[in-house]
Parts: structure tokens; sequence; C-alpha cells
């Protein structure tokens, strides 16, 4: 390496591929010992080349998996709308507690008998400050609309907690991810 930058055969580029070349070479027990100078590029750049391939077939795989997340959520939700209207809180025996009251509305032909998903509220600039699971087995008539009140325990040493407490709900934005919905005839959607 020192010889080949001293000669000043070599650009920038090409000594990171030789630099590559012997990370690659020493990692998997090889030798470069009788290898001319441009073996050594033509093997750094094919090792070059296929890591570039794999990572390009890794990010399409990811876009690919994201958009049928993405498609698979606004499935659910063209079945099942869930939002807020109200956040509050309150002690009861000691305990304090975080309350919600939730409006849900079955947007399809079929009777809903549970679903479940995970609730995210945000502040305006879509920063997460608490989420939770939250699973509903109360049934719901196609159709229809419903009110739901929910709580989670308030923890004062918990800043999600006591940024959530703080902030008026018109100062946030809720999320619903569905993960499933139960219908009563046995089907479910996922």
């Amino acid at each position: 390496m020192k010889a080949i930058a001293e000669s000043g055969d070599a650009d920038t580029t090409e000594m990171q591929l030789i630099a590559l070349s012997m990370m690659s070479s020493a990692l998997g027990g090889e030798k470069l010992d009788g290898k001319t100078y441009k073996q050594i590029i033509d093997e750094a750049k094919e090792i070059q080349r296929k890591a570039q391939e794999e990572e390009k077939k890794q990010a399409l795989l990811a876009a690919e998996a994201q958009q049928e997340e993405q498609q698979r959520i606004e499935r659910l939700n063209k079945a099942l709308t869930v939002t807020v209207f109200d956040k509050g809180f309150e002690e009861y025996s000691y305990q304090e507690y975080i309350t919600y009251k939730f409006a849900f509305q079955n947007n399809g032909d079929k009777d809903i008998r549970a679903f479940k998903g995970r609730v995210s509220f945000t502040d305006l600039f879509d920063t997460e400050i608490k989420s939770f699971n939250m699973t509903y087995d109360e049934g719901l008539l196609s159709g229809k609309k419903m009110s739901y009140e929910a709580t989670t325990d308030y923890n004062q040493f918990m800043d999600e907690d006591k940024r959530l407490v703080s902030k008026d709900l018109k100062d946030l934005k809720m999320v619903w991810k569905p993960e499933q919905i139960l219908f009563t005839d046995g089907t479910v959607l996922k």
C-alpha cells in the first residue's frame, strides 16, 4: 500500500479499493501474495459491485415491505375508524390515570366482534410522545358508531406521561395503527 501510494500510480478511489481488498482477504484468510495490482483492483471492484447489488436488493425489499404495510393499514382503516375526542387526568384510590374517550365507527358491511391496534400520540411536529396497545372486544355493528373510555396509568417520573398530561388535545395528533379486526362471521382482516 505504501509503495503504491508513494509511486503515485493509484488515485484515491483505487487506494480505497486496495484497502477493501486487503480487509476482505484478511477476513477471509486469503493471501494477496502473487497477485498483480490489476488483479487486486479487479477483485476489489467485484466485491464493491456485489455489495452495491446486495444493498439495492435490500432497499427494494424494504420499500416493498413498507408499501405492503401501508396498504394493509389503509384496508383496515377503511373498515374501521378510530379517533380520540377527549383526554384527561384522574386520581382514584391513590392511583393516577390518563383518561381517554375514543369514538369508533364500523365503516364496513359486517359486524365487528373485536379489534386491536396501537394508539400513538404525537406533538404537532409528529414527534411521538406516548403510545400504547388497545384491544376492544365488545363488538361494533355494521355502520354504527360508539364511544369508548380507556385509561393508562400515569407515572409522574416518566417524561412521556408528564408531557401527554400537560398538552391539550388540540395540540396533539392521534395516530391509530390497526393490527387486526375480527368479524362476527369468523373472518379476520389483518
